[in-house]
C-alpha cells in the first residue's frame, strides 16, 4: 500500500483514520467485489507498534480469527467475595487479538492493492456536496471521494443529559519464573478487588503461557486515575493474590474508551457515514468494539455492493438497547447499586451465552425480560424512570 507525498485528488473512498475500524473496513472492501475501488486511508501516522490488546467474545467467525494470538472456550469469574466460578462457553469463544499482530497482517495485505493509498495527516474538514465528499486535511490538502467513512469525530462527552462514563485501563505482560498460569481457562474479570463509589473496578488475566500473562486493571468512571493508582492496583494483585514475587514486566499497555450513551449520528448525510466508537460502535455499557465493529462494517461493504448504503440506519425498536445501557449508567453514576454486584448476578443467575447475547444488543425481548429480572429490580427501574423523565423534559425544552 503506497504511502502519498503529494496531492491526488479523486478517490471512490476515503477513509478518515486508520486505526482499528478504519484498517478493519479497508481490509473487509479488499476482500469483496470492491476490491479495484480507489480508496485512500488518512491518518497522522502508521500503526506499527503494540499499543493496545482485544479481548473479546464471538460465536462467529471474524475476518482476522486466523491472527488471533489466543482462543478459549472456557472463562473464569471471580465475584466481588472473591468466590471463583469457571463457565463453559457453549458456542462462544473468548478470542485475543494483539494490537501488533492485527496492524502487520492488514498492512502486509494492502501491499498487493496499488489501488489502495495511506497519507500521513490529520483531518481539518469534512464537507458533502451533490455529488460528492470533500476532505481537507491540516496542511490543507484537498481530497474527494463518492463516500467518506469517519472514525476520527470526537463525541461529545461534556454535555450534562448524557451519562459520560470512561472505560479506562493499564495492562502488564509479564513472565514468571515458575509456570504460573492455568493457560487453557482466562481470568475474564474479577471483581473481588477493592471497589469505589460510583465506579466499577475488576482485573483479568489472560495467559499466554503458563509462565506468561496480560494482567490488565480496568476501572468505569467519570475520571482518570494517577498513573500511580493504576500501578499500585496492578502490584498489589500480582503481590497478594496471584502470590506473585518473582517476574519481570515484559510490556505495558494503557487504553481509554468512552462509555457514553450520547446521541450518535452514524449518518451526518448521505454520503459520509462515521464508523468505530464515532458512529456507536462502541457498546456504552461495556467499551467492547472490535467484535461489533466487524459485524457493522461487514453490512456497510454488503450494502455498498448493493448501493444501498441508506438502509441500514438503525430502526427504533433497535436502539432499545441503547436505552438498557443508559440504564446501566445511570446506576454506576447515581451510585444506586454497586455495578460489580451487578455483574455477579448477571453471570449467576442466567447462562453466560444469554449474557453475552445482551451485551451484544441480539437478544429477543422475551430473553431480555430474564436478564432484567436477575438484576436489583427496584434500582434498575428507579433509574429507567429516571431516563424517561429525562428524555421526556429534553423533548419539551
Amino acid at each position: 500500500m503506497p504511502t502519498l507525498t503529494s496531492q491526488n485528488n479523486m478517490y471512490d473512498y476515503i477513509i478518515c483514520g486508520g486505526g482499528m475500524s478504519g484498517l478493519s473496513l479497508v481490509y473487509q472492501l479488499s476482500k469483496s467485489s470492491l476490491s479495484k475501488k480507489n480508496i485512500l486511508i488518512i491518518d497522522h501516522e502508521r500503526k506499527t507498534k503494540n499499543d493496545r490488546t482485544w479481548a473479546f467474545w464471538e460465536k462467529i467467525d471474524n475476518p482476522f480469527d486466523e491472527i488471533l494470538f489466543k482462543k478459549w472456550d472456557k472463562v473464569k469469574i471471580v465475584d466481588t467475595l472473591k468466590l471463583e466460578k469457571t463457565y463453559d462457553l457453549g458456542e462462544y469463544k473468548y478470542k485475543l487479538l494483539k494490537g501488533i499482530d492485527f496492524y502487520d497482517f492488514v498492512n502486509k495485505h494492502l501491499d498487493d492493492f496499488p489501488n489502495i493509498s495511506f497519507y500521513l495527516d490529520t483531518i481539518d474538514s469534512i464537507s458533502e456536496h451533490t455529488d460528492n465528499v470533500t476532505v481537507i486535511t491540516k496542511n490543507k490538502t484537498k481530497f474527494e471521494a463518492e463516500y467518506v467513512f469517519d472514525s476520527t469525530h470526537q463525541l461529545d462527552l461534556k454535555n450534562s443529559n448524557n451519562h459520560n462514563f470512561l472505560q479506562h485501563f493499564k495492562g502488564l505482560v509479564i513472565e514468571t519464573k515458575e509456570n504460573t498460569f492455568e493457560q487453557d481457562i482466562p481470568e475474564m474479570m474479577n471483581f473481588g478487588i477493592p471497589q469505589k463509589v460510583a465506579e466499577c473496578r475488576f482485573m483479568y488475566v489472560l495467559p499466554f503461557s503458563k509462565n506468561t500473562a496480560i494482567l490488565e486493571f480496568t476501572v468505569f468512571s467519570e475520571n482518570l486515575l494517577s498513573e500511580k493508582e493504576y500501578d499500585q492496583s496492578l502490584f498489589d494483585y500480582i503481590k497478594n493474590e496471584l502470590k506473585i514475587t518473582d517476574y519481570r514486566v515484559i510490556e505495558e499497555e494503557f487504553g481509554v474508551i468512552p462509555m457514553s450513551d450520547t446521541e450518535i449520528t452514524e449518518y451526518p448525510s448521505k454520503r459520509i457515514i462515521r464508523i468505530g466508537t464515532s458512529g456507536g460502535y462502541t457498546n456504552p455499557a461495556t467499551g467492547y468494539t472490535f467484535s461489533n465493529t466487524q459485524k457493522k462494517l461487514k453490512k456497510i461493504v454488503e450494502s455498498l455492493e448493493k448501493q444501498h448504503i441508506d438502509l441500514l440506519k438503525t430502526s427504533i425498536w433497535q436502539k432499545r438497547h441503547n436505552l438498557y445501557a443508559s440504564t446501566l449508567l445511570n446506576v454506576i453514576q447515581e451510585n444506586r447499586h454497586s455495578m460489580a454486584e451487578v455483574f455477579d448476578q448477571l453471570f449467576s443467575k442466567n447462562h453466560i451465552s444469554l449474557v453475552f447475547k445482551f451485551l451484544d444488543g441480539e437478544t429477543n425481548f422475551r430473553e431480555e425480560l430474564k436478564i432484567m429480572w436477575s438484576t436489583p429490580k427496584v434500582k434498575f427501574g428507579m433509574a429507567f424512570f429516571a431516563i424517561i423523565l429525562k428524555k421526556l423534559k429534553n423533548a419539551f425544552l
